[in-house]
């Protein structure tokens, strides 16, 4: 089983003016997975592919989200 890490948080506003929450997590290498990887995904558990530097898109729903801020990790 993959072991993942957080490693910071987005803030996003949707073309709706919608807001949501855009996690980044490093998936850590193990046998299956030769090097680590960064997967998005948002807080109701929706897929996200990050196309640049300001905009995420969830794929479940087709939407693509502006980000508002990097958000700092909580300890």
């Amino acid at each position: 089983m993959s072991q993942y890490q957080e490693t910071r948080r987005f803030k996003c506003t949707g073309g709706a003016g919608n807001p949501c929450i855009v996690i980044e997590q490093i998936r850590v290498a193990d046998e299956a997975i030769p090097r680590p990887r960064t997967d998005y995904m948002t807080m109701d558990g929706d897929v996200a592919n990050r196309l640049d530097k300001k905009h995420f898109l969830i794929l479940m729903k087709g939407e693509v989200v502006k980000i508002q801020r990097a958000l700092r990790k909580k300890h």
